[in-house]
């Protein structure tokens, strides 16, 4: 959440440098408030647009864990091993950072449910959610398209 968060910032702060030359006199060069408020938009641009995740491909049985920037999903292809069984797994604890004398010290319950395929007795990949209900959905559509 957090460079997603810094990300929506800067694209609020390049907005801001760029829209108020338009209502206020300022003696900046229009090249500078343009390079500070566009640079400032792009970076936060790319900030949002990053993130990752795990595609599974049943047709042709092999899975990709990938990095996203722009939409564009970067990785490589692997083979899906067998899967034996695919179960839902929930998984609690408690979250605090650690307290500086400066920020609040957060404490936080969270629960994360897991989609975990097991190939040869052990875990072979574990896929993260933080609603049950989008396990639960995941989870059925691994089973059918696994055929398990």
């Amino acid at each position: 959440m957090g460079p997603r968060l810094l990300g929506l910032i800067l694209i609020a702060a390049g907005a801001l440098v760029l829209i108020v030359p338009f209502f206020i006199v300022v003696s900046t060069e229009p090249q500078k408030i343009g390079l500070v408020g566009g640079g400032a938009l792009i970076i936060g641009l790319i900030m949002v647009s990053i993130y990752s995740g795990t595609l599974l491909d049943f047709d042709k049985r092999r899975y990709k864990e990938y990095q996203s920037i722009f939409w564009i999903k970067l990785g490589t292809w692997q083979e899906l091993l067998p899967i034996e069984r695919a179960e839902l797994v929930i998984h609690s604890y408690r979250s605090k950072n650690t307290p500086n004398g400066i920020s609040p010290t957060l404490v936080q319950d969270i629960t994360i449910y897991k989609c975990v395929l097991i190939a040869n007795g052990t875990k072979f990949l574990a896929l993260d959610f933080a609603k049950e209900k989008d396990a639960v959905a995941a989870l059925e559509r691994i089973k059918r398209g696994l055929e398990i």
